[in-house]
Parts: C-alpha cells; sequence; structure tokens
C-alpha cells in the first residue's frame, strides 16, 4: 500500500481567486471540497487528474506541466506544482469551457 502522501501547501493565483468569487456558493463548496482532496489525496479518482494540452506552466519544480482536475462534471480546476516543493499553485477554477482557455 503506497504511503500517505502529506499535505501541500498552497498559493492561489490572481485569476483562481477572481474566478472563484464570481461562482454560486454551492459552486464554491465543489471547488473547496476538490483543492482538500488535491491537497491530501492528489490520486483521489474522482478528481480524474490530465496534463493540459498546449499550455505551459510557470514552475520549473513541476516540470512546467499544467493539470487539470475535475471538481465535478461541469466544474474544473487547474493548477501546476510549484513554485517551492511541496506546494501546489492553483491557476484557475470555473466551469470547463471557461477555465481550460484561460489556462
Amino acid at each position: 500500500m503506497p504511503a500517505k502522501v502529506p499535505p501541500f501547501k498552497l498559493q492561489f493565483e490572481t485569476i483562481f481567486l477572481e474566478s472563484y468569487s464570481r461562482l454560486k456558493p454551492t459552486e464554491q463548496k465543489v471547488i473547496d471540497k476538490a483543492v482538500r482532496r488535491l491537497t491530501t489525496n492528489p490520486r483521489h479518482p474522482s478528481l480524474a487528474i490530465h496534463k493540459a494540452k498546449n499550455a505551459e506552466g510557470k514552475y520549473a519544480e513541476g516540470g512546467n506541466d499544467v493539470f487539470i482536475a475535475y471538481a465535478s462534471k461541469s466544474l474544473r480546476v487547474t493548477f501546476e506544482y510549484g513554485p517551492k516543493p511541496g506546494m501546489i499553485a492553483f491557476r484557475n477554477c470555473g466551469y470547463h469551457e471557461t477555465c481550460e482557455r484561460k489556462i
């Protein structure tokens, strides 16, 4: 059985915070749950994490890769690992169409 992943430290990009503030309270709760899962169990199957295509991250710590996680069927969270070891930088959140365009 794999060892439990230690919780990550979080960094929220400005666009994430702006997008989050425009969501309804019920949608914010869904995003909150996904963020909690990502920080404690990034391999949780409900997140369906996959690498974003045609997007480059800002931080070399995570290999300059950007990832997409499912918060729900229609809501997404984009993130990358970094800027330091043990950190996750949340880039954007929201509905699939708008969230993934602004990676």
